[in-house]
């Protein structure tokens, strides 16, 4: 059953091909009001959850910028309800995050989990969006 509840859908030009549902696009650094699949080590710059794939680039995507969405998990680790969760590879899928304090990298939380997940990678999780920046 879809958990998600979206409060503010709006859809944005693909800069590139989005082959799945229900991951996270970030802002494109290229065509201003574009939406595009993180890069390597790309954290930020978040924008939503792409609801529906994009066949390629200029294709319109709809994507849900605020209220609980579903998101792919990464696989890389068991996700629990209540932990801060952040993109964590070039799909756009999420893996959960310790916050912490000190350090110079700088992470991009999606949100807080609301559902878990083992670690399988595609399963998907209720997130309430809440996009804040996080120092290790």
């Amino acid at each position: 059953m879809a958990k998600q509840t979206p409060l503010l859908v709006k859809t944005f030009t693909a800069d590139t091909a989005i082959a799945n549902a229900n991951v996270c696009v970030l802002m494109s650094g290229t065509n201003a009001g574009n939406v595009k699949l993180p890069g390597a080590g790309e954290t930020t710059k978040f924008v939503g959850v792409a609801l529906e794939p994009a066949a390629g680039a200029s294709n319109g995507v709809p994507v849900q910028v605020a209220g609980i969405a579903q998101i792919q998990s990464d696989g890389s680790a068991v996700i629990n309800a209540g932990d801060y969760v952040a993109i964590n590879d070039t799909g756009g899928r999420i893996a959960p995050v310790t916050p912490g304090f000190g350090g110079a990298t700088v992470r991009e939380i999606v949100g807080i989990a609301l559902s878990g997940a083992t670690n399988t990678a595609g399963l998907l999780v209720d997130v309430l969006l809440q996009p804040m920046l996080h120092r290790p």
